[in-house]
Parts: C-alpha cells; structure tokens; sequence
C-alpha cells in the first residue's frame, strides 16, 4: 500500500463520529461508516449529525456480497460492541488493511488481532476529546489528540501511513514509536479514576478540576485513590506511572468543558451499558495477579454494576 485512501469507521459513536467528520470534510469520498439491518436503517431515515450538521455518509452493509476492503478501518465502537464489530467487518478486511482501535481498555488491540493479525494494529488511543452523543449524532468542543504507536517500540511503514493520513485530514495526533504502551497505560489510569467516579456520582468535567472553584475534594480525592491503584498494578507490570502523571491529568481535565460529561457518565444518564468491565474489573485482575490490594476500584466496579442491573435488561 503507497497511501491511505478509504477508511471505514467502526462504531458511529462520539468517538466515531467525531473522527469521522474530520475524515468527511477532507474527503467525504474517502470514507464510509460500518452499518447493517435496524442500524443502518435508522441512520438512513434520521441521519447522522455532527455539531449540529447531517452529514451525508455513505454506509457500509456487512450484507454486501463481495465488497471492496478499505486500507484502514479505525474500530470505536464500546467495548461490549466490539465481538459483533469484529465479525461485521470481516469482509472489508483486505490482505493489506491496517486497524486503529480507538476503544478505551488496554485489551482491544489484542483482541482484535487475535481475529485479523496483531500486526495490522499500533497500540492506540485518544486523549481529550469531549465528544458526547447527542441521540443521533455527536456534539465536540475540543477534537482531542490520537495517540498511537507499535506495541514492540518499532518505527513502522504501517504506524508512518497512518501518520500521513491523520495528517491530511486534518485529525490532530502524536505518534509514540517508543513509548506507546505507558501512553496507553497513562489513559487507562485517567479512565480508572475519571470514568468511574463521574458515572458514579453522575457528574461532570467540572468537580474534577483541581486548581478551579469548580472543583470538589472529596471528588478529586477519590478519583487520585483509584487512579493510584491503578498506577500500582502498572508498576508491577513493568510500567512506569506514577505521581507526576496524576498532575499531568490535571493539566488535561482543565481544559475540558466543566459542564461535559465523561463517556461512561454519559452511558449511566442514557441508562445504557457501561464499560466498567475495562477499568475496575481490569485493575482488580492485575491487582489480584500481583497480590495488591485495590479497594477502591473494588467499591467502584460493585457499586456500577449495581446501578447497571438496576436498568439494564440484558445484563
């Protein structure tokens, strides 16, 4: 492959969406959105919006017989989504095609690769993005920045097309050849303290702020209890986090919107399933492997998954 130049998105969510209109305004040929049966049909008949705009994508029918594959497809669908993501697009993999997962967890990668190849996929991730669904669409202020780079530390043609793409479309990225895998332990730590906590209390950006009159102690408190646990199963792990990059969150949350809401608040307000599972379940695995303590995100994951059997039907 010389360049990227079609691009599926799997998973019209925030995330997605918020990728795929910057995709749509460098090329609205170059790209399509992963789409089939009651899903498709409702994005037909009520649109896609992004910031207010329809924007007229085209679809992707995992029901088509014999398809072109695409040269990237960028997976950000919810965790749960992923198994259904993973065999919808099994026909538009092609033998060259790379994969970008943008899901939150430090599993995806691994999962998906187990079904199409690891080495079709960087280690990656994105940082600072308040997208929010808004029922049929997404709503942004700040685009945030995909982070991403080989899981083995390599300089890679596939890691540098994908750079040259994100480049021309105007999607704002740092590449880590290096030092990709404590990037992606550093967003989990965030998603450990911050999601959690907020879809707990069902709160915004705002009581997460720590130098902002916004800001709530216990609150903050709280989320650097959890996210410090999971700085200790990172650490023995061979990661090295630690308490500068708790600061260095603080940094990120204030630029954040104070009246935005986290992904997984956003999921408790919508009465939808949450991606608990990937955080407090994930830091008492390690912390369980590794003979650590982790009761904070023991009280975090229990009290979430009470409110989810409260509402959910199919869990």
């Amino acid at each position: 492959m010389q360049k990227i130049e079609k691009v599926l998105i799997a998973g019209a969510g925030a995330v997605g969406l918020m990728a795929a209109e910057a995709i749509y305004r460098y090329d609205p040929g170059a790209l399509a959105i992963l789409a089939g049966g009651d899903r498709l049909r409702r994005y037909r008949e009520n649109g896609l919006w992004v910031n207010g705009g329809r924007l007229d994508f085209v679809f992707a029918d995992p029901a088509l017989e014999n398809p072109a594959p695409f040269d990237l497809i960028i997976v950000a669908c919810k965790n749960h989504q992923l198994p259904q993501v993973i065999a919808d697009m099994k026909n538009f993999v092609g033998r060259e095609t790379i994969i970008l997962s943008l899901l939150n967890g430090i599993s995806s990668e691994q999962i998906i690769g187990a079904a199409y190849g690891l080495w079709r996929l960087p280690l990656a991730m994105i940082i600072g993005t308040d997208s929010q669904n808004t029922g049929n669409g997404a709503a942004f202020t700040q685009r945030g920045i995909i982070n991403f780079g080989d899981g083995e530390g390599k300089d890679t043609g596939r890691d540098r097309l994908i750079a040259a793409f994100l480049t021309q479309a105007a999607l704002p990225f740092e590449y880590h050849p290096a030092g990709m895998r404590r990037a992606q332990w550093y967003k989990f730590m965030i998603n450990v303290g911050l999601n959690q906590v907020s879809a707990l209390l069902m709160i915004p950006y705002g009581p997460f702020k720590r130098d902002s009159p916004t800001g709530i102690r216990e609150v903050l408190e709280l989320t650097e209890s959890a996210m410090e646990e999971a700085i200790a199963v990172a650490n023995a792990e061979g990661v090295d986090l630690g308490a500068g990059d708790i600061e260095k969150f603080y940094q990120s949350t204030a630029k954040l919107d104070d009246r935005g809401f986290t992904s997984m608040c956003q999921d408790v307000r919508a009465r939808r399933k949450t991606e608990v599972e990937l955080f407090g379940l994930t830091v008492m695995d390690y912390g369980k492997k590794h003979r650590i303590p982790t009761p904070v995100n023991e009280v975090l994951y229990r009290a979430i998954r009470v409110i989810e059997q409260n509402y959910c039907k199919d869990v």
